[in-house]
């Protein structure tokens, strides 16, 4: 049974999160962790909610791994395009792309298994 919230108008939908798979530059977690403060703090204003968020400690050591709940797809592009009206964001923006190799980001939700 996949879990489900009521939206406005009370229709249901399920859970849907955005899932980032950040690969980091060799000895920048620290910086990239400083930069992620201020990325919460505004995409958490622009209707993102930080589920939870991990490093990798077998496997890949220069992984970062993000889960945010969204309310649907269009908030992501939505919360970007407002949060670049934050100088403070924009800073962080050009920080992180100065420290992370690759990012992908996947609209996911849970499946039937899932808890």
């Amino acid at each position: 049974m996949t879990r489900c919230r009521y939206t406005i108008g009370g229709e249901l939908r399920p859970l849907l999160y955005l899932y980032a798979n950040v690969k980091i530059k060799y000895g920048q977690l620290a910086a990239f962790n400083e930069a992620m403060v201020t990325v919460k703090r505004v995409m958490e204003v622009n209707g993102w909610k930080l589920v939870g968020a991990w490093t990798t400690l077998i496997g890949d050591l220069h992984e970062v791994h993000d889960l945010w709940e969204v309310e649907d797809a269009n908030v992501v592009p939505a919360a970007f395009a407002a949060a670049y009206q934050d100088p403070d964001f924009v800073q962080a923006a050009t920080d992180l792309s100065k420290i992370i190799d690759r990012e992908v980001l996947s609209l996911v939700t849970k499946t039937p298994y899932s808890p």
